[in-house]
């Protein structure tokens, strides 16, 4: 079987690959931005075919579709950072929107019927708090920043071309998630990579923050990944829509007490205006139970052990490590 991932030299597509490659011999390749960097793949050799485009050109993705004829379409390439989508509003849509429209199309044209598994955002669902229950697949999309409209559009074209173009697809609309090789502009890797410099120049523990009262469903960017893998192979007749998210609930000044029990440090806090947003969903949580039901994925890896994991990826260390030299 041809399996083939969209943003593969990212956060969560790098951890797609590793696993499928570990643990399966299938074929995989994978499509990267003009001149991205391969840093998150590299280990892999030529275990990966890799293609270079931009999906937002339909006949660059149409030519690799054609020439790969995949069996699974991973698609998680697109703009995944919420401030710049504030920043870069219309390059947001261009690249999750039209982007996404490009691989459906594109699938069509090279006349093949791939398993396409479309990564949207439980951002799509806006504000938890207040609510009587966390949010379900059955919950009402209510966006609040350009990032998460963006997501919420191609959310609602896939179903489109589920339910009337009659396509292979699957929906997965994941919460937070973190852990190794996370850009440092999420707030867990940003701690991280702040930490692993206060633990080597042995600087003062004082950590730049934005608000730390928002509550975020967090899981771990592996166990996400097992789940988009096990997504790629079920029955989709009934239900093709999959919140992914692990049910843990943790407020950034949680996570912060997580780390200073992972290094045995103190940490003083300074609010800096440029990491505050102008508005912010204060939490953010939701249901698993029908992936869990229909695939039998649950969460295995704990927030101690990925904000650890994590922190050693920045080349931090936990407290019953040796001293940094």
């Amino acid at each position: 079987m041809k399996v083939l991932i969209t943003g593969i030299g990212g956060f969560a597509g790098s951890h797609l690959a590793d696993l499928i490659i570990r643990t399966t011999q299938h074929e995989v390749c994978g499509v990267l931005r003009d001149g991205e960097k391969r840093d998150n793949i590299a280990s892999h050799g030529d275990r990966i075919q890799l293609y270079e485009c931009d999906i937002v050109d339909f006949q660059s993705i149409f030519k690799i579709l054609k020439e790969a004829k995949p069996d699974i379409v991973f698609h998680l390439a697109g703009q995944a950072f919420v401030p710049s989508s504030f920043e870069h509003t219309a390059d947001t849509f261009k690249v999750n929107v039209i982007g996404s429209i490009n691989i459906f199309e594109a699938a069509k044209a090279a006349d093949i019927s791939p398993r396409i598994v479309v990564i949207t955002s439980g951002e799509v669902y806006g504000e938890t708090a207040g609510l009587s229950n966390v949010h379900t697949e059955q919950s009402i999309p209510r966006p609040v920043n350009p990032y998460a409209a963006s997501k919420t559009s191609i959310d609602y074209i896939a179903q489109t071309y589920k339910t009337y173009e009659e396509m292979n697809i699957v929906i997965a609309r994941p919460f937070n998630h973190t852990g190794p090789r996370q850009r440092p502009s999420f707030v867990c890797s940003s701690l991280a990579r702040q930490i692993s410099v206060i633990q080597k120049e042995r600087t003062a523990p004082i950590l730049n923050v934005g608000s730390i009262k928002p509550r975020r469903d967090f899981s771990d960017v592996r166990d996400v990944a097992r789940a988009y893998w096990l997504l790629g192979s079920i029955s989709n007749k009934d239900n093709f829509i999959f919140n992914v998210c692990s049910g843990s609930v943790y407020s950034i000044e949680q996570i912060i007490g997580l780390y200073e029990n992972i290094t045995g440090l103190k940490f003083q806090l300074h609010t800096e205006q440029k990491r505050l947003r102008g508005y912010d969903i204060q939490l953010l949580a939701g249901n698993n139970v029908l992936l869990q039901k229909t695939t039998g994925w649950h969460p295995e890896i704990g927030m101690t052990q990925t904000l650890t994991d994590l922190l050693e990826g920045w080349g931090g260390k936990r407290d019953d490590q040796e001293p940094l030299e």
